[in-house]
Formats: C-alpha cells, structure tokens, sequence
C-alpha cells in the first residue's frame, strides 16, 4: 500500500464509526446520559481489541440501565492520540478509554510493573494477580492520581509480539534495529533490553514509519497487526510473548461524579460483563489472527524466548527500586505465577 492510499482507509474507518455511533446520538432525546469513548484501535469488528469489546459492551450496558445511559464511539484515534485522551479522561472530556494500562504509567509510575517484560507467564496468570490486594491498591490510586477508575482487569487479544522486516531469533540479531515500541518507560526499556534500538511512538504513526523505512519493526499482539494493516509493511512476525499487559475500560470520574447511584452501578456491571466475555474468547481470537496473518505471506517464526527472559529479568529488581510503592503488586505477580 503507498502513503497516498493511507487517508483512504482512515476515511472508511472514520465513516465506520460514525454509523456505529449513529444509534447512540439518534437516541440521544430518550437517553439521560450520552457516554463519550474512545480507543486507538482500529473499528474492526473482528480482530480489534477496543471495537469487540464495544460490541459486547452496548447491550450489556442497555440492559443494565434500561437505556438511561447510551453511547458515542470513536476508534482510530479519531479525538487524539492516546497520551492526549488521558487528559480528556481525567477533565471528564471523554467518559470512557479503552486501552491497555501501559499509557496509564505515564502519570502513574506504578503501573508499569504490568509492562516488565516476561513478568507474566500468560494472561491467566495476570488475571490471577489482578484479583490481588495489591492490584486493588493500584486501581485506587489510578483515581487518586490520575482521576480514573479501571474497574475490571481484561486482557488484550493476545500477548505482545515483534513484527519486523527482517528475521531474527535471538537477542544479538535486534542490535541496531529500530523497534517502536509503546510510549510507556518500562515497554520502552523492555524492547531496549532484549536488544533493541527501541523507538517510543504514538499508534497513529506507526504505519507510515514503517513504509518510510523510519522503523524496522514494531510489537503489539497479532490481531491489533492484522486489523491495523501493519502486515503490509512487514513481513516477519516473531512469538516473543514479551508482554501480557492488561486491557479495558478506563472510566473518568468526573462522568462517574455526575452519574446517579444506580447509573454507576449499571455503568460497572456492564464493564465488568463486557471484559469478562472478552476475556473468554481473546485467545481463539489471537489464533484465528496469527493463521490470517500467515495468508497475507507473513512469516510467522518462534524465537530463544529463554534468552530474552534473562536480558529482561533484571528490570524487575530496578523498577520497584525506582518505584518502590510497586513492590506489593510485584511481590503478588511473582506469588500468583502457578496456579
């Protein structure tokens, strides 16, 4: 695909979107409360992350409220990127983000004990420390800190991965190589240890970099791949599963403030409902999007994941001694490893 082409699929993106919004602001005269959200991912009912889990969330929050609360939604970084969209949370411009915890770090530190690379075994084993005192510690002090709640600990659709336009299996092979990685401190040194020349940039730029040749790869988790079109630009797809971050709604709480008791409790059931459901068919997801990446001649290669692991390790040690408050949420990731 040429860079000429590329307003064009954002342009049927966009118009995706707002037929599917369309509902919502029809309804608006009935509804009480109109609920503003917004994601980066793409609006691909099928493989993105923010978009299926939206779908299972209008009915659920329908039923929950007997349609007092509706909504409005905006994929693709249609109200800005996503470090712009956490002050619009906590100004209450935006009710609902639906993104991972990684871009939360940037005003709460803490959060980044999600983002150390091979922390997590695989997403069960982040789901069981989520449901950790330590866990309910950091989501009190996202609304503390950063005006946000995060009610309910969901899962991408699937653990991150490298996609490059060359192959490699082993940490020596990266050196050099130009990796964007997600703007978060601890995702950032995460690729820089496994030997990377990581590259923090925004979501939204990261297709023309690489058909600029200003990347040399990227890591994000096979579905967000295939529904972004990153495919085009890169052809090697490596099953690092460096990071298992989690995902989901992220809720302002000045729009929480404004919302009556029994609109807040409909509001967080529906959450909760939603993540859970998505939860359950993520990893179908995920593998139905890595046999899909290998139809459009992508490669699909395993890597020396135990060599990574050991350059990785020995960032766990030295973020909690930089962010001493993460230590309990560390000390519970490492007590919840076996089941």
């Amino acid at each position: 695909m040429t860079s000429s082409l590329r307003p064009t699929r954002r342009h049927v993106l966009t118009g995706g979107a707002v037929l599917l919004a369309a509902p919502a602001l029809i309804g608006r005269a009935q509804a009480a409360t109109v609920l503003k959200i917004s994601t980066s991912f793409p609006n691909d009912p099928k493989y993105s992350t923010g978009r299926i889990w939206y779908d299972l969330f209008v009915p659920q929050l329908k039923a929950a409220t007997g349609g007092a609360l509706s909504t409005a939604f905006f994929p693709d970084n249609q109200l800005g990127q996503e470090a712009d969209i956490v002050g619009q949370v906590k100004a209450g411009v935006v009710d609902i983000m639906l993104a991972g915890t990684s871009i939360w770090s940037n005003v709460v530190p803490e959060f980044g004990v999600f983002d150390m690379g091979y922390v997590f075994q695989d997403y069960q084993h982040m789901l069981r420390a989520a449901k950790t005192p330590a866990a309910a510690a950091l989501q009190k002090m996202l609304v503390t800190k950063a005006g946000a709640h995060y009610p309910s600990f969901g899962r991408n659709l699937g653990a991150r991965n490298f996609l490059t336009k060359f192959s490699f299996s082993e940490p020596a092979q990266l050196a050099g190589r130009k990796i964007r990685s997600l703007p978060s401190p601890t995702v950032t040194e995460t690729v820089r240890l496994m030997g990377a020349a990581a590259t923090p940039m925004a979501f939204g730029e990261i297709y023309t970099a690489l058909q600029a040749g200003v990347l040399d790869g990227m890591e994000h988790d096979a579905p967000t791949i295939l529904s972004s079109k990153f495919y085009e630009a890169a052809k090697f797809f490596t099953l690092t599963r460096h990071i298992y971050s989690p995902f989901g709604a992220f809720l302002s709480d000045r729009t929480m403030q404004r919302l009556s008791p029994a609109q807040r409790a409909g509001l967080l059931h529906a959450v909760d409902a939603a993540t859970s459901a998505q939860f359950a068919r993520a990893a179908q997801i995920e593998t139905d999007a890595i046999a899909a990446l290998k139809t459009k001649g992508v490669t699909v290669e395993p890597c020396d994941r135990a060599a990574f692991r050991k350059r990785v390790s020995p960032m766990w040690a030295a973020f909690v001694q930089k962010t001493p408050d993460a230590k309990p949420m560390l000390d519970a990731i490492h007590q919840t490893e076996k089941a």
